[in-house]
């Protein structure tokens, strides 16, 4: 395992925050390593434009001890929840630490962060849709910093993983059906297939079949108890215990070279979308693009995942529980 005790990786997260708790479940990641001085997080970003969504983020990062962290969202902005509803209500539960004010655009969020990186130190981890990103490469110099948006990304953005798209069969499929076109790559196609051809730079993938059979969350009512945001979004999301596939806990354990023997990467080449979002692979040696496939057991690898989902914070910042009155003053 790589060690990263001295020289942190710092990453900037985006993330859909609003319908699959895998989100919530990869920030708890990022969290828990960089309480091991394994990442550094410079800033998340939400593309989605429901505002429970960044008081979510909030009251995670307050949870383990970053409150100071930027969050961004996609404006304009919306009282949109997801279907599960857990951003909400983790919000509502902890309103100190998720006020509604204070909700920069993302691509602000995300050219600020990178504007005070070192050059080439950065990786991007998206779980989540394309839109702030295609926005931030068309985004213009402005007083964060003197390049445009492909030029910052260039210049800053070592690596990038993403969560996304379909590269082969699951481990298990008598599980269930396999889509044929995977979420992030579906919401906007457009969007898609310009991240996809425009970004600078290599991305690494983690397809929906790398992680569908790796479940995780299961313990946290017994590792963090059931007054967490992690536990409450998890059991509110897929049932007390039941846990949930881990693609966004996947994508950040590897923003961090965790996870090596037990996951290997294919092949260089070049990843694009059809008129549907079905993921079209063609090999190519000067391809830039390659996608993760799992050489462990699924159980193996959701155990080590588990193991940083499950931590404690390190540094909590003292109590975040609401009273009965906050709860319903929250709106």
């Amino acid at each position: 395992m790589t060690d990263h005790r001295h020289h942190p990786v710092p990453i900037l997260i985006e993330t859909d925050l609003c319908d699959d708790v895998d989100d919530a479940g990869a920030l708890a990641v990022a969290h828990a390593l960089a309480d091991e001085d394994r990442v550094r997080i410079l800033g998340i970003g939400i593309n989605t434009s429901g505002h429970w969504s960044h008081s979510a983020a909030r009251v995670l990062n307050g949870y383990y001890g970053r409150p100071e962290l930027p969050v961004g969202i996609l404006h304009p902005t919306t009282d949109a929840i997801g279907p599960e509803d857990y951003a909400r209500a983790i919000s509502r539960m902890h309103p100190s630490a998720a006020t509604p004010d204070r909700m920069p655009p993302a691509v602000d969020v995300l050219r600020a962060a990178l504007a005070d990186a070192d050059d080439g130190s950065v990786t991007l981890v998206s779980i989540g849709y394309f839109g702030n990103l295609v926005a931030l490469l068309d985004s213009p110099a402005d007083a964060s910093a003197p390049l445009a948006g492909r030029e910052l990304v260039r210049a800053k953005v070592a690596r990038t993983v993403v969560m996304g798209g379909v590269f082969g069969r699951r481990a298990r499929p008598e599980r269930g059906a396999e889509p044929v076109s995977e979420t992030n790559f579906v919401h906007d196609v457009g969007q898609t297939a310009r991240f996809l051809g425009e970004w600078p730079g290599s991305i690494d993938f983690v397809g929906w079949e790398t992680a569908a059979d790796v479940i995780t969350g299961r313990t946290l009512p017994l590792t963090q108890g059931d007054d967490s945001p992690v536990a409450i979004a998890y059991a509110l999301h897929s049932g007390k215990g039941t846990g949930r596939p881990s693609w966004d806990l996947l994508a950040v354990m590897l923003s961090a070279s965790e996870l090596e023997g037990h996951i290997a990467w294919s092949e260089p080449g070049t990843v694009a979308v059809d008129d549907i979002a079905r993921t079209l692979w063609t090999a190519s040696a000067d391809g830039d693009h390659r996608y993760a496939k799992v050489v462990s057991s699924a159980e193996q690898v959701a155990d080590i995942i588990d193991d940083h989902l499950g931590r404690p914070p390190r540094q909590p910042v003292g109590s975040i529980s609401a009273s009965v009155s906050e709860v319903e003053a929250w709106s």
